[in-house]
């Protein structure tokens, strides 16, 4: 079986591919659909991802967090996911045309159908992921997901060439989910259990509803606004804003993408093995922190060059939006592995509480902030339910896994000082060749070749846990030389 090591290369790898295939899946289809087009589509999608987080109920992180799989558990699972799965994409058909009556946009019902064919494989996706994870076979997720993406991203330019408008990214991601389909089975083929058994799912939808809830509600943090503002304000606006937080969301998965796929699998063995999971959490958190930060606080200076570098200067709208939504993903980010964790050592109750009590504000300060401001209010909300994630988050962590706050704060504090200094350093920049001015690929040089140095430098002076990887890096690299 593969090592940790080995897991998080091939995931980091996986994950990084698929972000640059995402990338360029963006700046294609900005340039060749309108923000009313794109619109629509993320209101569909939006719709989709709420109902698409509840058809695995939980049956892929209980594959993973069990000690050992038995060919019933798989069928249970397998039994579970297909009642789930399926009855909600016969939901999703049926209620095509009322959802398109609700939101008001001619054409919705034929999107929200073709994406309605997506649960019916999905049965047959999440089980052998679950057992690929479980095993570390990030190798063969990796070419799972990128051999799909590649061939969405074809399907998508083909289409729209040949105006498909909107439809175009409905039709190429179901055609995604058939080809995950068909890899998936094949990689897990020596496992050969494909037909369910409808005993023994009770444990498993238990655990299943409290991950697969909280896991709604924090996907809901993303989606909700695209419904709340095509509800409330137009297709264009919820082009817009999906533009501008979709590129903080971008930078931010792209940061953390190796990462998370491999923390549930990591702490769940920490804990079987009676390890400190509570040491491992929070050295883990000093050094995603320390990637993390500096790079969303200088994103959030240089938003406009960088909206316009991915999507073009029609999109300048988005930029304020992103710059603020940078804030709220810092303070997201800061305890990213909390759901995890609270899963690993049993606590998923916990996690779920913990997600609807941020929900619940998160609700309140966008749909206000949109009342009141319009669209830079919703970003705003977004900021304020990132402080409220980072604090009730850090009440769980402490009653129910054992990280102490002051402990937390104290560890992650060195990573606060470094991306302050590439903040400030990211402003300076700015005042000296102002970026709104200059063109943004003259801007992304400038940046490259400052800010890097600058977070380096940083590092070092403050003696960041990150200096010791950095410093067995640099050795491994000269001992080679």
């Amino acid at each position: 079986m593969p090592s940790i090591k080995q897991a998080i290369l091939y995931s980091s790898l996986g994950r990084y591919l698929l972000m640059a295939i995402g990338l360029a899946s963006s700046m294609i289809t900005a340039r060749l659909l309108s923000p009313e087009e794109i619109g629509t589509f993320a209101i569909a999608s939006s719709v989709v991802m709420i109902m698409a987080e509840f058809r695995m109920l939980g049956a892929n992180a209980y594959l993973v967090r069990q000690a050992e799989v038995t060919i019933e558990k798989i069928r249970s699972a397998y039994g579970l996911t297909m009642l789930v799965s399926w009855g909600l994409g016969l939901v999703l058909a049926v209620a095509s045309l009322p959802l398109a009556g609700f939101f008001e946009i001619e054409g919705l019902a034929a999107v929200f159908l073709i994406l309605s064919i997506s649960f019916l494989l999905a049965p047959y996706i999440s089980i052998p992921d679950a057992l690929l994870v479980r095993n570390y076979r990030f190798r063969e997720i990796t070419t799972i997901n990128v051999t799909s993406s590649v061939i969405q991203l074809a399907l998508v330019i083909a289409l729209i060439k040949n105006g498909f408008s909107f439809y175009s990214l409905a039709i190429a991601q179901a055609a995604q989910i058939f080809v995950q389909f068909v890899l998936s089975l094949y990689f897990t083929r020596d496992v050969k259990v494909y037909v369910p058994r409808f005993t023994g799912m009770r444990e498993i939808a238990k655990l299943g509803i409290f991950v697969s809830v909280g896991h709604v509600v924090r996907k809901a943090q993303q989606t909700f606004p695209d419904m709340l503002i095509g509800k409330l304000g137009s297709p264009t606006q919820v082009g817009l804003f999906s533009r501008g937080l979709g590129f903080t969301v971008f930078i931010s998965t792209l940061l953390l993408s190796g990462v998370s796929p491999v923390a549930l699998p990591y702490f769940s063995e920490v804990r079987n093995k009676g390890q400190d999971v509570v040491a491992a959490y929070r050295h883990a958190s000093e050094l995603i922190a320390g990637v993390v930060w500096p790079v969303l606080a200088v994103a959030s200076v240089a938003s406009l060059p960088a909206i316009r570098l991915m999507f073009g200067d029609q999109w300048d709208q988005a930029a304020p939006i992103a710059a603020v939504a940078a804030f709220w993903a810092i303070l997201r980010s800061a305890h990213v592995m909390a759901p995890n964790a609270m899963v690993a050592v049993g606590e998923e109750g916990s996690m779920l509480a913990k997600e609807v009590i941020v929900f619940a504000l998160f609700l309140v300060a966008t749909t206000i902030g949109y009342l009141q401001f319009g669209l830079i209010g919703v970003a705003y909300g977004f900021v304020f339910s990132g402080l409220t994630d980072f604090l009730v988050s850090s009440w769980f962590m402490k009653h129910k896994v054992g990280v102490g706050f002051l402990s937390y704060c104290a560890g992650v504090q060195s990573s606060a000082v470094v991306a302050l200094v590439c903040w400030g350093a990211a402003k300076l920049l700015n005042w000296y060749i102002p970026f709104a001015d200059t063109s943004p690929f003259m801007v992304l040089l400038y940046i490259s070749a400052v800010l890097p140095p600058v977070w380096l430098a940083t590092i070092l002076l403050l003696r960041h846990p990150l200096r010791d990887q950095l410093l067995v890096v640099y050795n491994k690299l000269i001992s080679k030389i």
